[in-house]
């Protein structure tokens, strides 16, 4: 992963502080702050029981893996399941109240149950008493208890130990993966939240942990030039005192759009508070060149980009089709379609510069495990540093709560 800003802001003492808070915390085993999140990567005992259970559950007969939460439950392993595309077992992600997909997740469990085949549940909350999640995994419970009597195998629940959840699994003899308390749910994707899931899909976690483990020496380091998250949090920050009320992650790779939804999620919870925070957005290109950029550049100077591309390590030539054809747009004769995305991208970029629109550049040296866990993992400290640089706590989300208890309160 390469990274390129220009901003040359001078490290403030809060963070050289905070960033030593970081490194104490990066070898944290006990998770006794939020910030020993970044022990995860480190973490082999968690890689080994979630392998443990992966290879129980993982049966020649699983079809498909129903995974339930909502938010940093879900958001991660969605992100980046859908960018790498792993050759396992399907998974499903069930994160909202939509009658439809539930109706299609029933019928779906009871083709797969006459096939002969099984569905396993992947049952997930911090808290245990989510209600959009609580209320879809009983849904797909109910269907499960139907079709399977041992459906108590075909479920595995990973959630915060001795939460109402964890009783009711330990209750039912159903397998429990430990959601640490300190582990918010937007910075969870190297916990078992994410590794589960990821793993029986596929996914090598520990090239994932490997990637993020690798960021982590960087980004906490004191030396500016080493330290990309802090130079990316540098950049934005001094966009956010100029009056830049918009931080656009401009993906220039569709495979990367729901890590758009994962870094929307991280930067509104974790900045949105005490009045403060900078409203977070996700451009893909080049769709959305035809959608947005006109608002980009002509509209109001209020918006901080990071582009996030990565080199392409397959192609297609473009062929030639006939005379009247091919000279509608005559430069794309003999090019391929790396080399046409290659040049819409620098033209974005050039654009910005004549603007003076200020950015910064994230390039990943391929679509991968090491690659995908370094990104998350610079986001998840980027988000840490912006936090103390605003003034604020980057953990909880005390207002997510104020719909939950106003819900319940209508329910009864």
């Amino acid at each position: 992963m390469k990274f390129n800003c220009k901003n040359k802001s001078k490290v403030p003492s809060v963070l050289e502080e905070y960033l030593q808070e970081l490194k104490e915390a990066s070898r944290d085993e006990q998770y006794s702050s939020c910030e020993a999140v970044l022990y995860l990567p480190k973490d082999r005992e968690l890689r080994k029981q979630v392998e443990r259970v992966v290879k129980e559950k993982k049966t020649k007969d699983l079809h498909e893996v129903m995974v339930v939460g909502i938010g940093g439950s879900n958001l991660g392993a969605f992100a980046v399941y859908d960018a790498l595309r792993p050759n396992g077992v399907k998974l499903s992600f069930f994160d909202t109240a939509h009658v439809r997909v539930l109706k299609d997740a029933k019928s779906r469990m009871l083709n797969i149950y006459k096939q002969g085949g099984k569905v396993l549940i992947n049952f997930i909350s911090k808290s245990g008493s989510t209600n959009e999640t609580i209320m879809n995994a009983r849904v797909l419970i109910g269907q499960l208890r139907n079709l399977d009597n041992n459906w108590q195998k075909q479920i595995v629940v990973t959630t915060e130990p001795n939460s109402k959840l964890d009783n009711w699994a330990i209750a039912n003899n159903i397998d429990v993966l430990p959601n640490p308390k300190n582990v918010g749910g937007r910075f969870s994707i190297m916990s078992a939240v994410g590794l589960f899931p990821l793993a029986i899909s596929g996914v090598d976690i520990k090239k994932l942990h490997k990637g993020a483990d690798r960021i982590i020496g960087n980004c906490i380091s004191e030396e500016q030039d080493k330290n990309l998250a802090l130079q990316s949090a540098l950049a934005i920050f001094d966009a956010m005192k100029k009056g830049f009320a918009i931080n656009n992650l401009f993906v220039f790779d569709m495979d990367l759009e729901r890590i758009g939804k994962w870094h929307r999620q991280l930067i509104g919870e974790s900045l949105g508070k005490d009045g403060k925070g900078i409203c977070p957005i996700t451009t893909v290109g080049s769709t959305d060149l035809h959608s947005m950029y006109q608002l980009f550049l002509g509209g109001p100077k209020n918006i901080f980009t990071t582009f996030v591309s990565i080199k392409n390590d397959s192609d297609i030539k473009i062929p030639s089709i006939d005379s009247q054809l091919d000279e509608i747009v005559p430069q794309m004769n003999k090019k391929s379609v790396s080399e046409v995305m290659n040049a819409i991208y620098k033209a974005t970029v050039s654009s910005y510069k004549k603007k003076r629109l200020p950015f910064c550049e994230v390039v990943l040296d391929k679509l991968s495990e090491e690659e995908i866990g370094a990104f998350l993992q610079f986001k998840m400290i980027e988000t840490m540093l912006l936090a103390k640089l605003m003034g604020i706590n980057a953990f909880g989300q005390p207002n997510v709560e104020e719909y939950k208890v106003i819900t319940r309160e209508l329910l009864k």
